[in-house]
């Protein structure tokens, strides 16, 4: 089986995931050789969303199982309570402040995670790792290279956006792969960060070096928009609202079993 921790954080505007994944945990360790990495973060995702955290309603088999494989940490918190902090406080490991990053950075404001910061990715790197970022950034607020990209800071490939999927999670058009903007996509955002973490992984997952991918979720923050076959799930909840949201979360849960 595959060797698996699940963290999940209590603040209620997110939710992370890490996988360390090797076919052998102990023939690994005796080895040598580096595990695999895969780190999912999930945008506006409250603490009590998932089943393995006691939600009676929402859906979310994959990740409720790998829960039940994994540890679940209910003393865990985040860096931040507000969306592009706690991604720095992810990267870096320090308090967001010490970074210049306080709230949300709105766009063109000249807020950004700084070229001097050590990141993970960086440190992966260093560490002999071929890395990935792939969806959700807001460590910038201009996405022209005048400010750092997910490439600045220490990702061999990225597929990422400024902020949220524009015009919402369905069909985005504001994606930027290695630096070259990507133009309108067909799909849900959550099938297309998935589908290029897939793509990466096909990749490089034979090479002798070890790989690092960062799964990085709109999903479910706000503009949502959710396919009707997850919304289907919910047919008593009478709240539109409150459906697509639920529906929301249940699309994001089944591509991070696709992606397992």
């Amino acid at each position: 089986m595959l060797r698996r921790e699940f963290i999940k954080s209590s603040a209620a505007v997110t939710g992370s995931l890490f996988l360390g994944m090797h076919e052998n945990a102990a023939a690994l360790q005796s080895s040598g050789k580096k595990p695999n990495l895969l780190y999912v973060f999930c945008d506006d995702l409250g603490y009590g969303d998932l089943g393995c955290f006691g939600n009676p309603v929402i859906r979310t088999p994959r990740l409720d199982a790998l829960a039940a494989e994994g540890m679940r940490l209910t003393d865990c918190y985040s860096s931040s309570p507000v969306c592009s902090p706690s991604r720095a406080g992810v990267m870096t490991g320090r308090t967001p402040n010490r970074t210049g990053i306080f709230d949300w950075i709105p766009e063109n404001t000249g807020i950004c995670l700084k070229n001097d910061e050590i990141t993970v990715a960086k440190l992966l790197q260093s560490a002999g790792y071929t890395t990935c970022h792939s969806g959700k950034w807001h460590l910038a607020s201009r996405w022209d290279g005048s400010e750092p990209t997910p490439g600045d800071h220490g990702f061999d490939h990225w597929f990422s956006t400024q902020n949220n999927a524009q015009p919402n999670h369905h069909n985005p058009v504001n994606f930027i792969r290695n630096g070259t903007p990507v133009g309108p996509l067909e799909g849900y955002s959550s099938t297309i960060i998935v589908n290029e973490a897939i793509e990466f992984i096909k990749k490089v997952h034979t090479q002798p070096k070890p790989f690092a991918a960062f799964v990085w979720f709109h999903s479910p923050h706000e503009p949502i928009a959710s396919a009707q076959e997850f919304m289907d799930w919910y047919p008593n909840v009478h709240d539109s609202t409150k459906a697509e949201y639920f529906g929301n979360v249940s699309q994001m849960d089944y591509e991070v079993g696709r992606l397992l």
